[in-house]
């Protein structure tokens, strides 16, 4: 079943994010089969004290969330964006499918 990846952070060196996360994370999104749902830097927190960036990515399903997560060539990609944000948090939710 289709699920969600949804990461929110600030981002603290946008020259980085742009010029090594981006490029670096894109071949294994597509190695996952992941889909680009929203992509925004600065997105407007409505409630609380959110972070500003969000992103939200359609995999085919929560394993490949997880295998996305796991693989072993992203983990360095991973680390520099762990490295150029803060205030982040990362959770997985399957689609929503209405009760019969």
């Amino acid at each position: 079943m289709t699920a969600y990846f949804v990461l929110t952070h600030s981002i603290t060196d946008l020259r980085k994010y742009r010029e090594q996360y981006i490029p670096g994370v894109m071949p294994f999104l597509a190695k996952h089969k992941a889909e680009v749902i929203v992509a925004e830097l600065e997105a407007k927190p409505l409630e609380g004290s959110q972070a500003k960036g969000v992103v939200v990515l359609r995999f085919p399903s929560e394993q490949a969330i997880q295998d996305f997560l796991a693989d072993p060539g992203y983990q360095p990609v991973k680390q520099v964006r762990l490295g150029i944000t803060e205030n982040g948090n990362a959770l997985m939710a399957p689609q929503f499918k209405m009760p019969a």
